[in-house]
């Protein structure tokens, strides 16, 4: 009973190691990991932007996950610093769906910057998007 008590208690304290007393994600957070894409052709329609990237990321909506089901997109653009979700995606032409998820991406959005040719980052979990850098 102590040998299981003890690991009960071990498990519990190294469990919390990443995450301070406000639940929060300490700032010097660097598991940063993210999908470099290409903005080869972008389109507003019905209050969503399309983006045609490299490949096209369809949401997960049938996992019982909260936090994996979308993708998350920021620009690799100076100018653009707001969080982005992929709500839709066809694989085949490559085309994403996006609209804001942040306060700082609905006051950019929509876009008045050619985004043409330039970078974005794909993050697989909101946690990321908000704690990394797209560089």
């Amino acid at each position: 009973m102590r040998y299981c008590l003890g690991l009960f208690f071990l498990f519990t304290i190294t469990s919390c190691d990443e995450i301070n007393e406000d639940g929060a994600v300490p700032s010097d957070f660097s598991d940063c990991e993210y999908i470099e894409e290409t903005i080869s052709n972008y389109d507003l329609f019905e209050g969503y932007f399309s983006l045609t990237l490299n490949h096209g990321y369809t949401p997960d909506i049938a996992r019982d996950s909260i936090m994996n089901d979308y993708h998350f997109l920021k620009f690799k653009n100076e100018k653009l610093n707001g969080i982005y979700v992929i709500i839709d995606a066809n694989t085949r032409y490559k085309t994403n769906k996006i609209i804001p998820l942040d306060d700082v991406s609905k006051r950019e959005y929509p876009f008045s910057i050619n985004l043409l040719n330039e970078g974005a980052c794909i993050f697989l979990d909101q946690i990321k998007t908000e704690q990394c850098e797209c560089i």
